[in-house]
């Protein structure tokens, strides 16, 4: 099972963002104006810091942070 705190903290680094401002509840677009640039820097934070590979389009569907908790958790290990 993925720590949905260890996922706040992912995305809150990768958007520069206090990680105070972030819950599991968060909706990602009310965190930070995203583009396709932030989207690969979650991408890449969480690829980095659960060792999986998530698919370059798989945060588009993604809306908020326990979405991104069930992503982890069913992306191949590498």
């Amino acid at each position: 099972m993925i720590d949905p705190e260890k996922v706040r903290h992912s995305v809150a680094q990768a958007l520069s963002i206090d990680e105070a401002t972030v819950a599991a509840q968060s909706r990602l677009s009310e965190l930070a104006d995203l583009d396709s640039l932030s989207l690969v820097e979650i991408a890449t934070a969480l690829d980095d810091d659960f060792g999986v590979r998530l698919p370059g389009d798989a945060l588009v569907d993604a809306l908020t942070i326990a979405d991104l908790v069930k992503l982890v958790e069913r992306a191949p290990r590498r």
